[in-house]
């Protein structure tokens, strides 16, 4: 696609994105539950009282008086007096502005706000990436957004069978949704050809061999240190959580990096059919090596910035850097370290399927 034409495609989903945007905004079809909107121009806010712990964490309690008119529901058209306490915070609890429209519910007939009405902010965000999506790869979008449709589907079943299954079959489960996920992507984004099963070989091998050698560790250090019981929001046995959450992140950094050497490989071969093993090996393990530490520092970021707000809570509340880093940090970092075992056998898997392989078609055509 042109460059002209993917910027129109692109601007027209963007503006047909904010037009979807703004009927999600004022419709009230879209939710379970009642809709309302606060009238007041100025919402009634007052201090009811301050706080402070012993470690001198300081914080206050508010409450908002809010006009509330509704407009969907069997109370539609009805306006009620609702009070709000929220902390300034606003870690669990939530301020809410003048002409905001929320989600509503009625407990014993009298009126609660159950959220803010965000499906709009939603709808935004998917038409802005679709967009971006379509001015950088063109048609290519249709395929990656096709691909994350059947992945989504994929995983909600997943789900759905380790809950039926309450986490007694992680490796069955989980392994058999990392194969599924990696060829769904691959055969989608690729196609079925040499070069996707190529990728697909060395992702698979990079995912299993390195969760496969992290799994024997810790099983012959009878996994101590290892604190499940930080596992967030754990509702079934936290093990089997942890384990399945460092399949997947696994696959993540993994699948990037082998399409990354596969692809270059071939496009290598493709400008010099005379190439020998050696020579090819010794090109995929140099791009590896460039790869290798953007993709293990991004791991480390990102894993960072998940962790930054309950390390900063775990620290406020006097706790020590150790007893910090064993209930907030100490699960992150295996999973960062078993990523970045993946990512370094990746490149030699990558590496080496694509060099053997390469190597016979390159005789075979100059035969």
């Amino acid at each position: 696609m042109h460059i002209k034409n993917k910027t129109i495609a692109s601007l027209i989903v963007l503006l047909l994105g904010i037009i979807i945007s703004v009927f999600v905004y004022f419709s009230t079809s879209f939710s379970a539950n009642p809709i309302g909107k606060v009238e007041d121009t100025h919402i009634k806010d007052v201090l009811v009282n301050k706080t402070q712990d012993s470690y001198d964490n300081k914080d206050e309690v508010r409450k908002q008086t809010l006009h509330v008119k509704m407009l969907s529901g069997s109370h539609k058209g009805k306006t009620f007096i609702v009070r709000n306490s929220y902390s300034p915070s606003q870690a669990m609890t939530q301020k809410y502005y003048p002409h905001q429209r929320i989600i509503m519910t009625f407990i014993k007939k009298k009126a609660k706000i159950l959220s803010p009405k965000r499906d709009w902010v939603v709808v935004f965000s998917l038409a802005l990436v679709l967009s971006l999506l379509i001015y950088i790869s063109g048609p290519h979008s249709i395929l990656l957004v096709l691909s994350m449709l059947l992945n989504s589907i994929i995983f909600y079943f997943v789900i759905r069978l380790d809950i039926a299954e309450n986490g007694t079959q992680i490796f069955a489960i989980y392994g058999t949704a990392v194969i599924l996920f990696t060829l769904v992507s691959l055969i989608i984004v690729q196609g079925f050809n040499q070069k996707m099963l190529m990728t697909a070989l060395a992702t698979l091998l990079g995912v299993f061999v390195s969760f496969g050698i992290c799994y024997l560790i810790m099983r012959v250090t009878h996994e101590s240190g290892i604190k499940y019981e930080a596992v967030d929001y754990a509702t079934q046995d936290p093990r089997s959580l942890f384990l399945a959450q460092t399949l997947l992140g696994v696959l993540g950094a993994v699948m990037d990096e082998a399409t990354d050497i596969v692809s270059s490989l071939y496009a290598l071969c493709d400008r010099h059919k005379d190439l020998t093993f050696k020579e090819l090996f010794m090109s995929g393990r140099t791009l590896g090596q460039e790869i290798m530490g953007p993709l293990i520092n991004v791991l480390v970021l990102i894993f960072m910035a998940e962790a930054l707000p309950m390390t900063i809570l775990y620290l406020r509340d006097n706790n020590t850097l150790v007893y910090t880093f064993e209930f907030a940090l100490s699960l992150g970092v295996i999973q960062s370290l078993i990523s970045a075992v993946g990512i370094v056998l990746t490149v030699i898997f990558a590496t080496l399927a694509s060099s053997v392989f390469l190597t016979k078609v390159t005789k075979k055509v100059g035969d």
